[in-house]
């Protein structure tokens, strides 16, 4: 568990280079608080929650590596592709978010389970929302 900036324990994002999990829901939040609740409520739903993790802040920001450099070349290789693609926007969106404060949520989430994530996401206050498929993302909620 990684603490927050206000000292909440949040679950850890995997070891590497961070890129959206195949059937994932990502969402931005303002607030710990909401984070920890939406974390609690997905657990509870029944969400994995050894797949699910918060980045925090500058330091989540950092985490995020959106010049892959802290990991070698394949982690610039991989966020060059990223750049190439229309994931770019949504990456620099997310690193600008986490270093203005904010957080960011990734909860493993197929087909079926996207409108739970998205609505539990949403009730916390999550915004800028997007699930991530085999081959595809799209936007979620308002």
């Amino acid at each position: 568990m990684a603490p927050s900036d206000e000292g909440l324990e949040f679950p850890e994002p995997p070891d590497g280079l961070l890129k959206p999990s195949a059937n994932s829901v990502i969402a931005f939040l303002d607030e710990p608080d909401q984070a920890e609740a939406a974390v609690q409520d997905l657990i509870a739903q029944g969400f994995d929650r050894d797949g699910i993790y918060v980045l925090c802040g500058p330091k989540g920001a950092e985490r995020l590596d959106v010049s892959g450099r802290q990991h070698g070349l394949r982690g610039r290789v991989y966020r060059l592709l990223e750049w190439l693609g229309d994931e770019k926007e949504g990456l620099f969106r997310a690193r600008d978010h986490l270093a203005a404060g904010g957080l960011v949520i990734s909860v493993p989430a197929d087909e079926g389970q996207r409108s739970t994530a998205a609505r539990i996401l949403g009730s916390h206050g999550g915004h800028d929302m997007a699930h991530f498929g085999r081959d595809h993302w799209e936007p979620l909620g308002a």
